[in-house]
């Protein structure tokens, strides 16, 4: 299988999506629903990527209608959204990217900041020089990893988490965009 097959395919099945917290976790105060109104995705920029190259990375947050999550900056209330990143020593990640929230009134005439329907909250990921390859003919893939926090509000208050992965392939070929190049 081609490493930009293999990577479409891993894109695809190799996704763990929002996992909701277990309701003993829970503050008092909080929600706990039978299903999540938040589905999380890790999705790369490129199918794969090549010693020394660069790609975006990003979790793909979809909500469902009326419900949103928080921003870096919240405003009155609400909690921010928290992506924690894992990767090898050989690859390094840049600060997150948030791009311009919407304004919600929440309910008591609360201002806050967040995102609705479809976003992805995103990084670059650097793949440094010099890694030993497992084999001369098979480069390694670059084990990716995000932890994922998150409070999603409507009418009430859900907080919400995920354990994601994603296996980059590495290639010495130019990388080509992945299914997902378009939502960065």
């Amino acid at each position: 299988m081609s490493g930009a097959a293999r990577a479409s395919l891993l894109g695809t099945c190799v996704i763990v999506l929002a996992v909701a917290a277990r309701a003993e976790d829970q503050p008092p105060g909080f929600a706990v629903p039978e299903e999540q109104p938040v589905q999380a995705e890790l999705i790369a920029e490129h199918a794969s990527i090549q010693p020394g190259g660069t790609t975006r990375i990003g979790v793909r947050f979809e909500l469902e209608q009326g419900w949103h999550i928080y921003a870096q900056e919240p405003g009155d209330a609400g909690l921010p959204t928290q992506i924690t990143w894992s990767v090898p020593p050989s690859a390094s990640v840049s600060e997150l990217h948030w791009p311009p929230p919407q304004q919600f009134l929440d309910p008591g005439d609360i201002r806050t900041f967040g995102y609705s329907g479809t976003v992805v909250l995103y990084s670059t990921l650097t793949y440094m020089r010099g890694i030993r390859r497992v084999s001369p003919l098979e480069e390694p893939d670059i084990p990716i990893r995000a932890s994922v926090k998150w409070l999603a509000c409507k009418e009430v208050c859900i907080p919400g988490s995920a354990e994601l992965e994603l296996a980059l392939p590495v290639s010495s070929s130019p990388p080509v965009f992945s299914t997902h190049a378009q939502l960065f």
